[in-house]
């Protein structure tokens, strides 16, 4: 165990220094697998090795198996192929192999395929060890897988799981440590990344189009949540650094952030209603690939920035003061924002609040626990443990700033159901204006395209009512929107281009404030909840960005592309919302009480992790999420299975 102890501890010392913002992405879970050798029968063997593995080291792995088994009663067999295949995408290789083998209460299976570097562990769902007792097992054998030491990496999960049912594995500082290095904290090891860069990593080329759409969607939601984090993290370094010490991140940054931009547009593409070839889809999707790991590169390279400036051991004291601070700052904004919220909610329909609805109460147990981690920092300084003291003190400080972007939401949306309540009378008249040049029009050559459009219209605008009749105003304005661009479109033919570019500077404005609203909404929901949100929510919100900026350029010189553009943006964004809120609802079903380890478990760390909120920031694009663990080196998913087993497996 002393092995095994000894990484465990060097993987939190690294951590310390490099647990910067959503750089997580590198080590987090990448759930591509390349297929290639189905599920294997065991035939008694404690191990298969069908790659020459262990080849001439035998000996030792049995031998450790064996007092495994000798002293706990579980038998640990270990399975070495090239690749995995045989099972449905995303069901567990190695769960399937101890389905077909008939694997009891008292055996785990620990899968590794070497070639593709994905391991997969299968727990019996009874498993006399909790998940994170587990979880600290692995992050004591994933070094050696990283470093091609397979059967240093058999010994050590042997090793590993004897001691921890035996009482006399990993230390609890460490195990704390590593918990909220491996999935509290947004973590990255950086230079691992670069050791698994190095090693060699699955070539895209290689991959066929189902398992480089699962590559991409997985890279974008990683990158996303990096990006995010970055941000935050940049305002914090610069504060306490200055800006010259953070021009170096910043640069690398916005480099980043112009890359991922482009990769969301590529993806719009890909999933939008005109279909690509076969070639053309599977050129984009290696350019988003090759855009994402270089976005990852560009952040790589500030890896001594990071240590320098993360040296939170220095300073905790300093640290716990000021997070102790804005806690209280933040806690003391809770009762204006729920009156602030409540008197939204006398005011606007359910829809339109559906954002910021549960805020509030998110923010309260964000801050429960905030208090629960600088309990830890507490208790982790007392006893000299400043490497655990500094990554709960980065909890802290992660929960505490996402409490306060929650309260900060309700009052953007506030501002933006203004606007849209002032602008809507005045749309809605411009609308009743151009009706009656439509039906002029109409008139004078009907068309029942034309007759349809004034239909639409027409109900859009009674639907509409007064500005002052509450309801969703964002969403009435949108309706009157619409309706009035397909009156538009059908009666476009027998307008001339000034009158139809004037008509357009007119709708603008409004356009591009409900564009704004509704993306401002949507980012906002992503950011807060992004434990539990996927792809296609970040997608749609990147391409929403993308339409409002192309709009505002072309403002003054095309209104007509511009009304097109912005309300193209607005749609994307209201469908970003519907998306994300669908992620969520599945986050809940499939997570509730669920996802916050141990040594921070107590008040606000229940109902889902939040709901995905401290999913989102602990996760920084990997963590506990929708029953998912990623982090460590490569990281892996939790996932339940249909048979008695529960399955933890990704990348190394």
């Amino acid at each position: 165990m002393r092995r095994t102890t000894a990484r465990l501890s060097s993987i939190i010392a690294l951590s310390a220094f490099a647990a910067l913002g959503g750089l997580a992405l590198g080590v987090l879970a990448d759930p591509i697998a390349a297929m290639a050798e189905a599920p294997v029968e065991l035939e008694g063997a404690y191990f298969i090795d069908t790659v020459g593995a262990i080849s001439g080291r035998e000996g030792e792995v049995e031998a450790a198996l064996d007092e495994l088994e000798t002293e706990t009663g579980v038998q640990l067999f270990i399975v070495f192929v090239e690749r995995f295949d045989g099972v449905a995408p995303g069901e567990s290789w190695a769960i399937a192999t101890s389905d077909l083998n008939g694997l009891g209460n008292d055996d785990l299976l620990l899968a590794v395929a070497t070639l593709d570097r994905n391991y997969d562990v299968r727990y019996p769902t009874d498993f006399r060890l909790d998940e994170a007792s587990t979880l600290a097992v692995e992050d004591g054998f994933l070094p050696l897988l990283a470093d091609e030491n397979w059967a240093g990496a058999a010994v050590a999960a042997a090793e590993g799981y004897q001691g921890s049912l035996t009482g006399g594995g990993i230390a609890l500082p460490f195990l704390i440590g590593a918990l909220v290095v491996t999935g509290v904290i947004v973590v990255v090891i950086l230079l691992v990344r670069r050791t698994r860069r190095a090693s060699g990593q699955p070539a895209s080329g290689r991959l066929g189009q189902e398992q480089l759409d699962l590559r991409t969607g997985s890279l974008l939601v990683q990158l996303d949540d990096s990006i995010k984090m970055s941000e935050q993290e940049l305002g914090f370094a610069t504060a306490q650094f200055g800006e010259a010490a953070s021009a170096p991140f910043a640069a690398a940054l916005e480099g980043a952030r112009t890359k991922v931009f482009e990769a969301f547009e590529l993806k719009q593409r890909l999933d939008d209603a005109f279909p690509e070839t076969d070639a053309e889809r599977r050129s984009i999707s290696l350019r988003i690939i090759e855009l994402c790991e270089g976005a990852d590169a560009q952040l790589d390279e500030q890896t001594d920035a990071f240590e320098e400036l993360r040296a939170l051991e220095k300073s905790i004291p300093e640290s716990l003061s000021a997070i102790r601070a804005d806690a209280d700052s933040i806690r003391s904004r809770l009762p204006e924002a729920t009156t602030a919220l409540e008197a939204l909610e006398a005011r606007y329909s359910r829809d339109a609040l559906q954002t910021v609805t549960e805020n509030p109460q998110q923010a309260r147990k964000l801050l429960e626990f905030a208090t629960t981690a600088l309990t830890a920092a507490d208790s982790a300084t007392a006893t000299g443990d400043t490497s655990a003291a500094a990554v709960a003190v980065r909890a802290a400080r992660a929960s505490t700033g996402q409490a306060a972007e929650l309260l900060d939401a309700i009052a953007r949306l506030s501002r933006g159901l203004e606007d849209a309540t002032v602008k809507l009378d005045a749309v809605t008249a411009d609308t009743r204006q151009d009706l009656a040049l439509a039906a002029d029009l109409q008139r004078q050559s009907p068309t029942s395209a034309l007759a349809h459009a004034i239909a639409a219209a027409e109900a859009a605008l009674g639907g509409a009512g007064a500005a002052s009749a509450g309801g969703d105003p964002v969403a009435r304005l949108a309706r009157v929107q619409e309706a009035n661009a397909r009156l538009d479109e059908v009666s476009s033919v027998a307008r001339d281009a000034r009158v139809q570019a004037e008509r357009a500077s007119r709708a603008l404005d409004a356009t591009l404030a409900t564009a704004r609203s509704q993306i401002a909404a949507a980012r906002d929901y992503i950011t807060t909840r992004r434990g539990g949100v996927g792809e296609v929510a970040r997608t749609r919100v990147a391409e929403a960005a993308r339409h409002l900026d192309q709009a505002v350029a072309l403002s003054r010189t095309d209104p007509v592309g511009a009304l097109a553009e912005a309300q193209q943006a607005g749609g994307l964004a209201s469908n970003a919302i519907a998306a994300a809120q669908s992620d969520v609802d599945g986050y809940r079903s499939t997570n509730w009480g669920t996802g916050v380890p141990g040594s921070l478990a107590g008040a606000g760390s229940s109902e889902a992790a939040l709901a995905g909120l401290i999913g989102g920031l602990l996760r920084g694009g990997g963590g506990w999420s929708g029953g998912s663990r990623s982090g460590g080196f490569g990281g892996g998913s939790r996932s339940s299975s249909r048979s008695s087993s529960r399955s933890s497996r990704g990348r190394f």
